[in-house]
């Protein structure tokens, strides 16, 4: 047996279903793989297209998952294409052949040193030493991608070691405890918990803030029970969106810099802060001023590392999400929410006016002859069904799917480039791949779109019926936004785009593709793409004059919601 032969046993003992491509050297692998193991090869067209594929398939199923791209050129994309998993602690591993042995160093062609321009970018970047190493090699790989704190690793094989038959005996078996995330849960020390309920309880207006490793966790029941126990308010980060359901009474909405301007206040006024699966990061604290410093802070996260990190806690706690959120309920029984209930009040009618605010101001349908994004918006949440995906691309899109759609129930019903402007349009794929029996929709921009656009081959090949929304404003409108009221100076050609019709471009190759330039069209052509079995593309026509709630243009002025 070559070492490519072993290499597609050990997916296929891992539970890989998938490995995500753009196809070059080596080809061993990708034909033992898809001939001999069942596992599918996924071709895309560029090597970010398919590790956003890998990804999201990654992020939505909480299993380890593969790409690769090919040595020299292919890897030297992939600082560019794993980024996005590295900010969202994706289990993603990336597999690459590299220059043989035999001539490295030799001006061999399309020779990279690969391994080091990676690392930064993953949890663990290493090469394989020897043909009989490739199990325990790949072991390792899966476990740290998996283990506490999930993230993307690396592994390289150089292309004459991929087809060297293996001596002697190879374990081809995975390690069943890391087969899915989180593969360990570690508990909170009980001195911990005690110290944090000790603070609670002489608190007057207690907020509990949820992050990524509340989902990660799959902890969103938890949390919801113990905010009902407790009757405390609810804020998320942006990558905490469904830790609980966005209708529930006691949740506040998303924080930060792309946020409610109502959860910004509120953590603005709490006393105690429980954050939990949160790195208290700078966008989700708003460049750490909410919660304020001095805040009574209990910090609950997976990797010691973020503890204390931008904040001075109370308490620190370094336990899995759900295990610690388990121990609080028990230990919250005897706790009385009475001294709270006012503050929690309070709460609830601040977010019932936003509420309000976001209602009348998403009744205007239409600014300076295009569509209010606003409410563009609004209809696009009210057609999600219960269970169906939304795919949000970084930025703007961000911005409005988090603090304006509010999903019935909480969990895993979204996902949105942690960063990489165009990620969502591919990522969608792979979340359809992940979950073929739901309705996958995206929403993208004019700029979003542009980075990706050839995979509307990949789609209809693969044939994944997803519904693809641009919000198409002619403009990469954040960069217009802050032109006009950040820097106080225009400068179009840093941000105006042509008026391209999208929809026409869908149809060219074969998708499903409609352009709506009236408010009373979304709806209607947004069912029709999900009823076409297609590839399909919904091209919305908004103005750019409306921004999403981003906490930067409070100072101009212009910041309503």
């Amino acid at each position: 047996m070559i070492v490519a032969e072993a290499l597609a046993k050990l997916l296929k003992a891992c539970g890989a279903e998938y490995i995500f491509t753009l196809t070059g050297a080596p080809q061993e692998p990708l034909v033992a793989m898809h001939n001999r193991e069942g596992v599918r090869v996924v071709l895309g067209r560029s090597e970010r297209s398919v590790l956003a594929m890998a990804d999201a398939y990654a992020r939505l199923t909480g299993r380890p998952q593969f790409g690769m791209v090919q040595f020299g050129p292919g890897a030297t994309y992939l600082p560019a294409s794993l980024i996005d998993a590295y900010w969202a602690k994706s289990p993603l591993i990336a597999l690459s052949g590299s220059t043989s042995t035999v001539s490295r160093y030799r001006y061999e062609y399309q020779e990279a040193d690969q391994t080091p321009i990676v690392a930064p970018m993953t949890k663990w970047a290493g090469d394989l030493p020897v043909a009989n190493r490739v199990g325990d090699v790949l072991r390792t790989a899966v476990r740290q991608a998996v283990g506490g704190c999930p993230g993307p690793t690396y592994l390289g094989i150089p292309s004459n070691v991929l087809v060297q038959p293996i001596d002697g005996d190879v374990s081809l078996y995975a390690d069943e405890a890391f087969k899915r995330v989180p593969s360990q849960r570690p508990p909170a020390p009980a001195s911990d918990i005690e110290r944090a309920m000790a603070l609670l309880a002489r608190a007057e207006r207690p907020v509990i803030l949820a992050g990524g490793g509340v989902l990660i966790s799959e902890a969103w029941d938890a949390l919801t029970a113990l905010a009902e126990a407790l009757g405390i308010p609810v804020v998320t980060s942006m990558a905490g969106k469904g830790s609980i359901a966005d209708t529930h009474p006691l949740s506040v909405g998303v924080s930060g810099r792309y946020s409610r301007k109502v959860a910004n206040a509120v953590l603005t006024e709490c006393d105690f802060c429980l954050a939990v699966g949160t790195q208290l990061a700078s966008i989700t604290t708003d460049v750490f001023t909410v919660p304020k410093q001095g805040t009574t802070i209990v910090h609950i996260d997976i990797d010691p590392a973020v503890l204390g990190r931008t904040y001075r806690e109370a308490v620190s706690i370094a336990a899995d999400a759900r295990a610690a959120l388990s121990d609080l309920i028990e230990a919250a029984r005897d706790l009385r929410p009475n001294r709270w209930a006012e503050w929690t009040r309070k709460v609830q009618g601040m977010v019932a006016s936003w509420r309000a605010d976001f209602k009348r101001l998403a009744g205007e349908k239409m600014i300076e002859k295009a569509i209010n994004p606003r409410h563009a918006i609004q209809q696009i949440g009210d057609f999600l069904g219960e269970d169906d995906i939304l795919v949000a691309d970084t930025g703007y899109m961000a911005a409005w799917t988090s603090t304006m759609v509010e999903r019935a129930k909480p969990g895993r019903l979204g996902l949105r480039a942690a960063g990489s402007l165009g990620w969502a349009f591919p990522g969608a794929m792979g979340a359809k791949l992940a979950m073929p029996n739901r309705q996958v929709v995206c929403l993208t921009g004019d700029g979003g779109i542009g980075y990706h656009l050839a995979d509307l081959e990949t789609a209809l090949r693969l044939n994944l019926p997803t519904v693809t929304v641009v919000m198409n404003n002619s403009s990469l409108a954040f960069e217009y936004h802050v032109q006009k009221w950040v820097v106080g100076e225009m400068c179009p050609d840093a941000s105006e785009f042509r008026d391209t019709d999208y929809a026409a471009i869908a149809r060219g190759f074969g998708a499903h593709g409609e352009r709506v330039t009236k408010p009373e069209e979304i709806v209607p052509a947004l069912r029709r793409a999900a009823e076409s079995g297609k590839p399909a593309l919904v091209d919305l026509v908004v103005s750019k004059e409306i921004p999403p709630p981003v906490s930067r243009y409070e100072k101009a002025g212009v910041r309503e919601l």
